[in-house]
């Protein structure tokens, strides 16, 4: 088992158009950091992206959920939105790095943070 200290989350949304393709996502690993990225589909354009960090023993999960817009007007079609972020202060070790996109794994991956 590894631990993993207290790895921190940041979490970045690019800018959502209209469109809908597969959603994915990559990861990698550096010193001391995981980096991520991917897209993601939702309901439209005008939605957000956001991200919470789950850590268990050395699995770490990246859990991307759609919040939905405060008010206002929003085009009619379905939205994609690409995203990225990273993992810092992570430990060096292996680490098997998960992204959900809402309920659905996307990417499960197993990386080595020197």
């Amino acid at each position: 088992m590894v631990d993993v200290g207290s790895p921190v989350l940041s979490f970045r949304q690019g800018q959502a158009s209209c469109g809908a393709g597969a959603d994915d996502a990559q990861v990698q690993a550096g010193p001391g950091v995981i980096r991520f990225s991917g897209r993601m589909t939702m309901p439209d354009p005008c939605h957000q992206l956001d991200a919470m960090l789950e850590t268990k023993n050395s699995e770490l999960i990246v859990h991307i959920s759609v919040i939905a817009p405060k008010e206002g007007f929003c085009i009619k079609c379905v939205g994609q939105a690409p995203y990225d972020g990273e993992i810092v202060s992570v430990r060096p070790g292996q680490y098997t790095v998960g992204i959900r996109h809402g309920g659905r794994e996307i990417t499960r991956a197993r990386v080595t943070v020197s």
